[in-house]
């Protein structure tokens, strides 16, 4: 799994569609069951808790995971 920062990973043309899509509304479940799709997303979503970063399959195209960092 590689992890980006906001700087880099809304400048990647595959990426950058996440920016507009919420970390909680697109959360399932990865179906081709690899992590070498998995790309964690620093600063995806906001919430009144802070910052929320966000695990997504490129593949299958959901959020496998978040969590909040206060």
């Amino acid at each position: 799994m590689v992890s980006r920062l906001r700087e880099d990973w809304i400048q990647d043309s595959k990426l950058k569609q996440w920016n507009s899509k919420s970390s909680v509304g697109n959360h399932g479940t990865c179906r081709c069951e690899s992590e070498k799709n998995h790309v964690e997303l620093w600063e995806q979503d906001s919430c009144i808790r802070g910052r929320i970063d966000s695990v997504i399959c490129t593949s299958c195209n959901v959020v496998v995971s978040f969590k909040i960092i206060r």
